[in-house]
């Protein structure tokens, strides 16, 4: 096997992070429905992002209401988003998961996501005690 056939899966000129950045995938997923109302949303990155372009413009949870209070935090590696809410989700509601204007460690900004969910009357809080 020649050398140039190993590194096809690489990005353009041999760089596998040359490819735009990327949403790969959000929990929880689009259209669940039956969501723990205390769930944590988790989105994970194709590549690393830039802690400072993480902000509530850049990224937030959405209900009929408008924006739902909440803290988001990246992991070590920068590849994934932990947001925990302030408030427990509105049962039976359609909710958004909405990524735009995050950008990666080297500048390019993530490709915009929307994703969708529907908690149920249940939290893990009440269930657990």
């Amino acid at each position: 096997m020649s050398a140039a056939a190993l590194r096809s899966n690489l990005g353009a000129a041999g760089d596998p992070d040359a490819e735009p950045a990327r949403v790969t995938r959000v929990d929880p997923h689009d259209g669940d429905t039956g969501v723990f109302r205390d769930s944590p949303v988790v989105v994970g990155f194709s590549h690393p992002v830039d802690p400072a372009s993480l902000s509530a413009a850049s990224f937030h949870v959405e209900d009929p209401e408008g924006r739902v209070p909440g803290r988001m935090a990246p992991s070590p590696d920068g590849q994934c988003l932990i947001w925990t809410g302030d408030r427990l989700f509105a049962p039976d509601t359609l909710h958004f998961v909405v990524v735009r204007g995050i950008a990666d460690r080297r500048g390019r900004e993530v490709a915009p996501h929307i994703s969708r969910f529907v908690p149920c009357d249940l939290a893990w809080s009440t269930i657990l005690t």
